[in-house]
């Protein structure tokens, strides 16, 4: 049972899984494979190859390499390896650089974004999925309804593969219904999602379903705020988006 503060799994349909909101609106998300996790974790160790080489580089001109430096090069390059992949998960919302080329995001298994301690776990045991010659977290993936490797099952995170389009600018709309948005509401990820979709689409829905579909969406989240339906229902969902994208884009500043 939902208790209104976390997210729920409802079902899962291949590499599609459902997530309830605390809204109660649901969102499905495709979980990413092996084979493009794979492709974007080799890119991510040719940053890592790159940003190695460069701090090598850099001791060798400046002087510094040496016998004394050569243990504290090796600290150095562990802490690099796990220290890149949690640094980039937790300041781009769960995605590093080959993650971000193949379309991925690492996000809690509720559905909402992972916490640091989330990103340093996952990371901290990707040592051990890659172990040969068994490569656990490959077997872990193959086992898994949600393909989870060691290091996801330890910090309770999930893959997915995300769409690849720039969110939908909101339309011009009556902004009265602003005043109904709690102080401090932060929108999360599964709902901007899902926000996005109905703003992306509804100038191709005629106004009866406009207002039916916005009716149910807006619904949920005056129940869920404790405040009353608004005449402009539709008006609620593009204000609410509005605000949404604007706390991410200044987020990502």
């Amino acid at each position: 049972m939902n208790d209104g503060s976390h997210p729920t799994a409802t079902q899962q349909l291949d590499t599609t899984l459902e997530i309830v909101s605390p809204e109660n609106i649901a969102f499905q998300f495709r979980l990413a494979g092996p084979a493009a996790r794979s492709i974007a974790f080799l890119i991510d160790v040719l940053m890592i190859a790159i940003l190695a080489f460069a701090i090598t580089l850099a001791l060798v001109f400046t002087g510094l390499f040496n016998e004394a430096f050569l243990g504290l090069l090796l600290v150095g390059l562990f802490f690099l390896w796990w220290g890149y992949g949690a640094a980039c998960e937790v300041w781009a919302n769960g995605r590093t650089a080959g993650k971000a080329a193949l379309g991925l995001r690492v996000v809690s298994h509720t559905g909402l974004s992972i916490n640091p301690a989330q990103a340093i776990l996952r990371n901290l045991l990707r040592l051990i999925d890659i172990a040969p010659p068994f490569f656990p977290g490959f077997i872990a993936m193959a086992f898994t309804q949600r393909l989870q490797r060691l290091g996801d099952l330890a910090a309770g995170t999930i893959v997915v593969l995300e769409r690849d389009r720039r969110p939908p600018r909101p339309p011009r709309v009556d902004r009265a219904e602003a005043d109904l948005v709690p102080l401090g509401f932060q929108a999360q990820p599964p709902l901007i999602e899902a926000l996005a979709a109905y703003v992306g689409r509804r100038q191709d829905l005629s106004p009866p379903r406009r207002m039916e579909l916005a009716t149910i969406a807006a619904g949920r989240l005056c129940d869920a705020w404790d405040v009353p339906l608004p005449h402009n229902p539709d008006a609620l969902i593009c204000t609410v988006y509005e605000q949404a994208i604007a706390a991410e884009a200044g987020a990502t500043r």
